[in-house]
């Protein structure tokens, strides 16, 4: 058998259909490449983006909440404390005229 020499006279013949075939392929995947590259750009973007919006001190809004929701159970407490007050007031009362 002869050995296959590559110089600068060297020819390669392939059809057409494989070279589309080829060119597609490499096409589909750059066009994934880039696709995955993206989604990992936007995905890092939103992650900062959550760490920021973390770092930021919204404690205050929690107290506030937090206070007003105190303040409301006191006053169903005062209602529900009234509530049998009147109860025990109408137990007492005479029912006969």
């Amino acid at each position: 058998m002869t050995e296959a020499k590559v110089n600068d006279r060297t020819t390669f013949n392939i059809s057409i259909s494989y070279l589309i075939q080829i060119i597609l392929a490499i096409a589909a995947f750059v066009y994934g490449y880039a696709s995955i590259s993206e989604h990992i750009e936007k995905n890092d973007t939103e992650i900062k983006n959550l760490r920021v919006n973390q770092d930021t001190y919204i404690f205050p809004d929690i107290r506030t909440l937090e206070q007003k929701t105190i303040v409301l159970e006191k006053e169903v407490l005062v209602l529900q404390k009234e509530i049998e007050f009147y109860k025990k007031e109408l137990q007492k009362q005479p029912t006969g005229k």
